[in-house]
């Protein structure tokens, strides 16, 4: 099964002919992908790693800038592990990961921190809430928030030396859906991410609760039913506070046993109904835990089976398959698996977790260009207005600024949450094509320098689009146009006819090709120095009439004697060149 998965995703590669295509680029990057990261607090394991205030600090800016740079768009940033708060909760105690001490005010607010940067990066927060799993052991909290087994000692049940509370007490599910809903109104959160809703397991001592209140009803059919109706009663509630919250939850990725995955059943032995969540419309996605590689490991289901039962059972909502890359197995075949993901039609993924992300240089292969956030339609589906009179300022050479006006608000109320910036040397400017995202610039402002430290092309061209909170996108602004005047200076020096020249950039020290093509036709341009060593710099692309500009950086060239050759379709032609470093 695995050998069979990655030659479709060899076989998807070849064709896609990366390198040289723009076509491929759009195809094997999507604009839209959630790529998303869990961000685990319980026992400081990505975060906090000590209880002094300024290196959480320090420590959790360093984790959002590092997944702003690996092009990751959302944090699933854990709130609640064990009936404990990394926020101002106004029922639960402060986690003593912060502090050592359970219910010890820290003197700041992680969440808040948290949202104020990830925001201002353009990334999302999603407040992961463990549901009805609460700690471990009996512990007293400091403070006028005590923990709920303190409180009501009879609503928890011990499972396998874990404490649960009973989700088939009524007033747990209150309790929990009070806790959650004060979440939603005090914070600016982008969503909550649900994890532990369900049961821990078949033999879960609630004999008494079911007596009570099963009213003879099948125990599996009651328990599923408790869940559900929790489900039901936070997305009312969290809707009429707040539409557009995103609702999600990560359930055991084996909904129920196929061929080839084969393991420990959401639907049957933990009560976890997880599809009937999105069929109702009580869930906007799913984050199913699908840790485990491609293939059939011994006892363990195969990652593309499961992908794929997941993608076909979506029901209109969103699909972001989790990935378990503190597996080894999982871990070395991330990449993979990121294609198995995006072959099946999936919204994005999640990796679990922060810590398993470092190290991880295949990522750099797969989230290379930026991704936006799939819009919800059933949130939001009216984009927003464009920005308007766009215009150009030259700062110098290589610097130019951009400026626009804000647009008018759209019929739905919305204005830009955000504005994208395109560059291309093609006209028009492909806004499919991630390539040609330079920046992402805030609402409130208006304006962005780009400096282009190697330009490559005589003329470059930008457009501006706005994105509103459901990440709709307006149409592009009008286009514009600005000249290299260092690239057009040397594009002057070429004759009119097919011919190479080349020149030194006195800044930079870099080496400029310049050709020029008086016909369309397949082009190589190869590079010899004087040992005959061959450098090929492109290798058969189509090209169009027109004068081109290749960069190559002064490091990768020694001093001496070199000859460009140059052949499109049956011609070849050659130019013997000194280049001195």
């Amino acid at each position: 099964m695995f050998k069979y998965f990655l030659n479709i995703i060899l076989c998807f590669l070849a064709l896609s002919d990366l390198s040289n295509s723009q076509k491929a680029i759009q195809n094997y990057f999507p604009k839209y992908e959630v790529r998303a990261a869990w961000l685990t607090t319980v026992g400081g394991l990505d975060w906090p790693k000590t209880t002094n205030i300024e290196e959480q600090k320090r420590t959790l800016l360093e984790i959002l800038n590092d997944l702003k740079d690996k092009n990751f768009n959302t944090i699933f940033f854990q709130v609640r592990s064990r009936g404990d708060a990394m926020y101002n909760s106004s029922y639960e105690p402060w986690s003593e990961t912060l502090t050592g001490v359970l219910g010890k005010d820290p003197g700041w607010d992680p969440l808040q921190f948290v949202l104020n940067y990830a925001h201002s990066y353009g990334l999302e927060v999603h407040a992961w809430f463990n549901t009805f799993r609460i700690r471990k052991n009996q512990y007293l909290s400091v403070g006028e928030r005590k923990h709920i087994s303190e409180i009501y000692p009879e609503w928890v049940k011990f499972y396998e030396n874990e404490a649960w509370l009973d989700p088939g007490i009524p007033e747990v599910r209150n309790y929990t859906l009070k806790v959650a809903l004060d979440l939603v109104r005090n914070y600016d959160i982008d969503g909550i991410h649900f994890d532990f809703i369900r049961y821990p397991g078949s033999n879960f001592p609630d004999e008494l609760t079911y007596n009570r209140y099963g009213k003879g009803e099948s125990k599996d059919d009651w328990r599923r039913e408790n869940i559900n109706k929790f489900v039901r009663a936070f997305y009312d509630s969290a809707m009429a506070i707040k539409p557009m919250l995103k609702v999600g939850s990560a359930p055991i990725g084996v909904y129920k046993n196929l061929p080839n995955a084969i393991g420990w059943q959401s639907y049957s032995a933990i009560y976890q109904d997880s599809r009937r969540w999105l069929k109702e419309e009580k869930h906007d996605y799913l984050a199913p835990q699908l840790y485990w590689s491609l293939g059939t490991e011994p006892g363990d289901p195969d990652f593309a089976t499961l992908a794929k039962d997941w993608c076909e059972n979506k029901y209109g909502r969103h699909i972001y398959l989790g990935i378990g890359a503190y597996k080894k197995k999982v871990s070395e075949q991330l990449p993979l698996l990121i294609d198995v993901t995006r072959l099946y039609g999936a919204e994005g993924n999640s990796i679990f977790r922060y810590e398993f992300l470092n190290g991880q240089n295949s990522l750099a292969n797969r989230y290379a260009f930026p991704a936006f956030i799939p819009p919800m339609p059933w949130k939001d589906s009216i984009p927003p207005n464009p920005p308007t009179d766009l215009t150009v300022q030259e700062i110098d050479q290589r610097s130019f600024k951009i400026l626009w006006q804000k647009p008018n608000i759209a019929k739905d109320g919305d204005n830009a949450k955000f504005y994208c910036i395109y560059r291309s040397n093609r006209h028009p400017v492909d806004i499919n094509n991630p390539a040609n995202i330079i920046a992402l610039v805030p609402g409130s402002e208006n304006e962005y320098i780009d400096k282009i430290s190697r330009p490559r092309s005589s003329n470059y061209y930008y457009v501006v689009t706005a994105f509103d909170k459901g990440n709709n996108e307006s149409y592009p602004a009008f286009e514009l146009k600005v000249e290299m005047p260092l690239i057009s200076n040397i594009a002057k020096r070429v004759a009119p006819e097919i011919n190479i020249s080349h020149y030194k950039d006195p800044l930079s020290d870099d080496i400029y090709l310049v050709y020029e093509l008086n016909k369309p036709g397949n082009l190589k341009l190869k590079l010899f120095g004087a040992d005959k060593n061959e450098i090929v710099l492109i290798n058969e692309r189509y090209y169009k009439p027109g004068k081109y500009v290749l960069n190559l950086s002064s490091n990768e060239l020694k001093s001496g004697y070199y000859t460009i050759e140059l052949s499109i379709d049956e011609q070849t032609f050659s130019k013997n060149i000194y280049l001195k470093n």
